[in-house]
């Protein structure tokens, strides 16, 4: 908590939190509460901020920010204008991570016309809400977003039910894809589908290969499936090797490249504790060949090699 603190004190004054409190309505007049003690309150609070009770809130904030305020007082507080506050301070916190990735930037400006990255969040939210917000197995809601690394522009940005599906959500959004734009999604947004409309708008893609999609190479006129067992036998720690003209799935969807590459024993242990944690959340072990795929990085993409080397397509 004290290292939180200390990172908003060096990213934010304040005086600059009281100022964008004030801006988007959040702060009138001077109140008990501050905008500092309310972000940290929400962003780096114990636990989930749903999960407690209004009395413990109000208990942390006189610990920690000596205010004083009744559990009614604080309840009030959670406005739309508070959403707002909470939602300026994101979008400066992610202008001010962007020079930190000038150099970056500065590279493939010229390169695409957008650099899009997209992602999501899940988390439980109280039962009263489970009508609008389902989850799997209780009430849960799911933030996407996806942002521009090259202009810092937010260009999604919804909350939906936690089961809903990303690669739905991916799909749905491909119609404010723009030629030359590169695409840069985790696994959960994979399909076939979405790939095939990407390319087709003349747009580029990297992403993982999912561990229930089987590759096939075409010799001769016959379909060949892929034995990636025997070809990662033979590579060493950290080697890759790239192949060219690939199908993938039942639809034989084409992909110009992919790039195979075995883990360090170092990046294989790293990989594999968050894969255990994950199995032990969700009670459900994986199949042997899924873990052993573990052991490799596979992607997809269609970016053209002459302009970028498996290397280059790795690091981003």
């Amino acid at each position: 908590m004290q290292a939180w603190m200390k990172t908003i004190c060096q990213l934010f004054s304040p005086k600059t939190l009281t100022h964008l409190a004030q801006e988007t309505g959040f702060i009138q007049r001077k109140r008990a509460l501050t905008a500092e003690a309310f972000l940290t309150l929400c962003a780096w609070g114990d636990g989930s901020l749903a999960q407690q009770s209004l009395q413990r809130l109000c208990t942390s904030l006189t610990l920690r920010h000596d205010c004083s305020l009744s559990s009614e007082g604080l309840n009030q507080r959670f406005t739309e204008r508070a959403v707002a506050f909470l939602r300026e301070v994101f979008f400066l916190l992610l202008q001010r991570q962007r020079p930190l990735l000038w150099s970056t930037i500065q590279t493939y400006r010229t390169c695409f016309t957008r650099l899009r990255i997209l992602d999501s969040t899940s988390f439980l939210v109280p039962a009263d809400y489970g009508e609008d917000y389902r989850g799997s197995v209780s009430s849960g809601a799911k933030i996407q977003f996806e942002y521009d690394l090259l202009s810092g522009a937010c260009l999604q940005l919804c909350v939906q039910s936690a089961n809903d599906s990303d690669a739905r959500f991916a799909y749905h959004a491909q119609h404010t894809i723009l030629p030359n734009d590169l695409c840069i999604r985790d696994l959960g947004f994979f399909s076939v589908a979405a790939l095939t409309e990407i390319d087709a708008r003349g747009a580029y893609y990297i992403t993982r290969l999912r561990s229930d999609m089987k590759v096939y190479i075409k010799e001769n006129s016959q379909w060949k499936e892929w034995d990636w067992e025997s070809l990662g036998n033979q590579l060493k720690e950290g080697e890759s090797v790239e192949m060219e003209h690939v199908y993938i799935g039942h639809e034989r969807l084409y992909i110009p490249r992919l790039i195979f590459r075995r883990l360090t024993e170092e990046e294989w242990q790293k990989r594999m504790a968050y894969v255990r944690k994950r199995e032990k959340r969700k009670g459900k072990a994986l199949t042997r060949q899924t873990l052993e795929q573990k052991k490799y990085h596979i992607l997809l993409t269609n970016l053209p090699q002459e302009s970028f080397d498996g290397q280059q397509v790795y690091e981003l």
